[in-house]
């Protein structure tokens, strides 16, 4: 009976941990995406780093001006469909632990996940096809729809892979 309850301990801890990591990480990268703006109007140093900061994202967004939020007169660090992206994923994985169990490793069903991508897909492809432009409010909407669903496929992903790391090398100890 002690192991039983040793390991159901230890696989609590490792979905915690894995959770929190997931949810500090993006509470990381959503405020460094704020953090672009007001380093930028301090001038100087934290200029020079804001450019920097910029400059990485520039790798996972277009960034264009017309396109994103704005903060001290600055855009922010990503288009308002990213910041909305990481925002809905921020607030997915915050209230994560108040619909599912944090040791979850089951997924909702895929039609959930589907539904976001056709959204999503659809306000890009409308708009790529001159059917129907887009807004900055269609753009932001479908950025927070598919952030916010992430976590509830991603999370019980690296639930059950650190579970399962865990028990191989608990098994590996204990051989």
């Amino acid at each position: 009976m002690s192991e039983f309850n040793e390991k159901s301990v230890s696989e609590i801890d490792v979905s915690t941990n894995a959770d929190f990591t997931i949810f500090t990480m993006s509470l990381i990268w959503l405020a460094v995406i704020f953090l672009v703006p007001v380093l930028m109007d301090y001038g100087g140093v934290p200029e020079k780093i804001s450019s920097y900061i910029y400059l990485f994202f520039s790798k996972v967004c277009h960034q264009q001006d017309e396109r994103s939020f704005h903060l001290l007169d600055h855009k922010l660090g990503v288009c308002s469909r990213c910041t909305l992206i990481y925002a809905g994923f921020f607030l997915g994985t915050a209230l994560y632990p108040l619909k599912y169990s944090l040791s979850n490793s089951n997924t909702p069903a895929l039609w959930i996940l589907i539904t976001a991508v056709i959204i999503l897909f659809a306000d890009v492809a409308l708009d790529s096809a001159g059917i129907s432009a887009n807004t900055f409010s269609s753009r932001s909407v479908t950025g927070f729809i598919i952030g916010f669903v992430l976590p509830l496929y991603l999370i019980p992903g690296f639930v059950k892979f650190f579970s399962e790391v865990f028990t191989f090398l608990r098994n590996k100890v204990s051989t």
